[in-house]
């Protein structure tokens, strides 16, 4: 006699589920929601971008005294802030910025907007737009709190320098959504799914 023995719930016919029961339940809000802030995102990019392109072929710094105004007490004049807006420019800065962000963020608006209808490449378009705003807008804005040290004051190359860090912040988190759908298994599912015609015979 087997020592052996099991348990059996009621109604329990001995077959094991279907491996699908245990697949996570494809989430359709979530990749929308993702490419709607993503989208936001990205406008704020192509603004910023589109902003530095024009200041890039502009002569004179525009809204200078503007930015004098603001920095009163640390001997900073029209002047100044217009040598530092030639060296910028010869330096290449405004375009790199400019057009990564303006390039990246026209990228994640057609990504997003495949993302909303559920389209894998659309993560793919989007990651790649992020990616090119980052390491451009990083670039850029480090290149120009460089130059900022030679002509500006302290106080004011600092400023430059936590923007060159907001900016590389803004474009991480930016990445980090993009990347969101692929790492949640239920976004993900939702993006992959397939649809099975399942014909039942008479």
């Amino acid at each position: 006699m087997s020592d052996s023995f099991s348990i059996r719930m009621s109604g329990d016919d001995g077959i094991a589920p279907p491996m699908d029961a245990f697949q996570p339940r494809p989430d359709e809000k979530g990749p929308k929601t993702v490419a709607v802030v993503l989208v936001i995102g990205a406008v704020l990019m192509v603004l910023v971008g589109w902003g530095d392109i024009g200041n890039s072929m502009a002569d004179e710094y525009p809204d200078a005294e503007t930015m004098v105004e603001g920095y009163q007490d640390d001997n900073l004049s029209v002047e100044d802030y217009q040598e530092f807006h030639d060296l910028v420019k010869d330096d290449g800065a405004y375009s790199i910025r400019g057009y990564s962000l303006l390039l990246g963020g026209t990228a994640v608006v057609i990504g997003a907007i495949m993302l909303f209808k559920l389209k894998f490449n659309g993560v793919i378009i989007c990651l790649g737009g992020a990616i090119t705003g980052l390491v451009g807008g990083v670039i850029g804005s480090m290149r120009m709190a460089n130059v900022s040290s030679q002509v500006l004051p302290e106080q004011v190359t600092q400023i430059n320098e936590y923007m060159s860090y907001l900016c590389g912040a803004c474009m991480m988190v930016c990445v980090a959504l993009a990347a969101l759908p692929v790492l949640n298994a239920a976004a993900r599912a939702a993006l992959l799914q397939k649809v099975t015609l399942v014909v039942e015979e008479e």
